[in-house]
């Protein structure tokens, strides 16, 4: 529902309560007029701005969150485990923008996080109960809907616009280069190379359905894309089946193929389940295999929706990865081993190219660049009606 209906359905105490932060002079005993100045005064620009700027580093993570996710209702528990996510050591992370953000002066540092220190960050109901006022949450109307959470469908439209006008105005953008590396269609060709292999090899794989590093190399020696192998002492979890064994590339590959079932182990050798398993276009091929990957990367990078957009929208043209890190790192939080920088470059941004999302070039003084491809909007298009 839009603003507008899940108005109409709040109490009056809602009511007064959103109208009074936004400032509406009304008669505050008529449901009606009260419901008129609150959608004036909310689609207002400048009161859109106010209320981003407003908002502490938590809540925007908190706000990041309501504006990509899928559930139509949330109970309690649901934006309770959300505002867990959104609680990282903030001094950490400024250390790792700090790192990032080479452009700003060590003054301006100094003073941001002290600025951020003395924050009181509110409590997580508190913080719930300052987004009802916002008008940004709302209960349902009847039955055991009533103990459940609704975030206004135009809300989130319009919320994720001007955030988004707020963040390009901090991005670096370049002149085109001159060469650029696209890697669209690479991953499906290797995919199908994959499963050719498996079917005419049937590779030995230990109990755990890793196949040994000797297929291992055969098959990245026969990658469109090669790849360093990783070491001995490499971690083995949280980013599929393979991870920490396969090259991180074909690792998306071999992750997407077990948890699809297109293959599995028999005794000790992994072996294809039925001949032909490809049967959909390259294009749904690679949006499915963009899904899967989306979902299994969840639990290490729980705003991963948010993230995919950002990435997208913020490279619309050519950008440099620096500054689109200085911008997102804020909302990244580490995973293990994995620094908030790594999981941007790492397990987003490569990952990105790999499915031909994002095209990459080097710059002499901005760096690395990014674009995102003309199938990289669209897929986000299909990905976020």
């Amino acid at each position: 529902m839009n603003l507008s209906d899940m108005l109409s359905y709040a109490d009056i105490s809602q009511l007064s309560s959103i109208a009074k932060q936004y400032g509406c002079e009304c008669n505050g005993h008529s449901k009606h007029e009260l419901i008129q100045a609150i959608l004036v005064n909310v689609q207002r620009k400048e009161v859109i701005t106010q209320s981003i700027d407003r908002l502490q580093l938590e809540e925007l993570r908190f706000l990041n969150f309501l504006l990509f996710e899928n559930l139509k209702a949330y109970s309690l528990e649901d934006l309770l485990a959300l505002l867990q996510q959104c609680r990282f050591d903030i001094n950490v992370q400024e250390k790792t923008i700090e790192a990032a953000a080479v452009a700003a002066s060590g003054k301006q540092r100094t003073k941001r996080r002290k600025k951020i220190d003395e924050q009181v960050v509110p409590e997580p109901r508190e913080m719930i109960a300052r987004f009802k006022s916002q008008g940004w949450l709302f209960n349902g109307h009847s039955g055991h809907e009533r103990y459940m959470f609704h975030v206004p469908s135009d809300f989130k439209l319009r919320y994720r616009q001007h955030l988004l006008a707020i963040m390009q105005r901090q991005i670096d953008y370049c002149e085109s280069p001159a060469t650029a590396i696209d890697e669209s269609g690479k991953l499906v060709q290797d995919m199908k190379m994959m499963l050719d292999y498996i079917q005419k090899h049937e590779p030995n794989a230990a109990a755990d359905g890793v196949i040994h590093r000797r297929a291992v190399l055969q098959l990245n020696e026969a990658s469109s894309i090669k790849e360093e192998l990783p070491g001995k002492g490499a971690w083995k979890f949280g980013y599929g089946k393979g991870f920490g064994e396969l090259p991180e590339r074909l690792t998306l590959i071999y992750d997407y193929l077990w948890s699809k079932r297109l293959i599995h182990l028999d005794e000790d050798r992994i072996k294809l389940k039925e001949p032909d398993l490809l049967s959909e276009s390259d294009a749904e091929e690679m949006k499915a295999m963009i899904v899967h990957w989306m979902k299994r990367y969840r639990t290490p990078i729980p705003n991963i929706r948010a993230l995919v957009y950002w990435l997208i929208m913020l490279s619309s043209s050519w950008c440099s990865l620096a500054s689109i890190e200085r911008v997102l790192l804020p909302y990244i939080k580490p995973y293990y081993f994995d620094s908030a920088s790594d999981v941007l470059h790492k397990r987003l941004v490569k990952p990105l190219k790999h499915f031909g999302m994002l095209q990459t070039a080097e710059h002499t003084e901005a760096g690395v660049m990014l674009q995102a491809s003309s199938f990289g909007k669209r897929m986000l298009q299909e990905l976020y009606p």
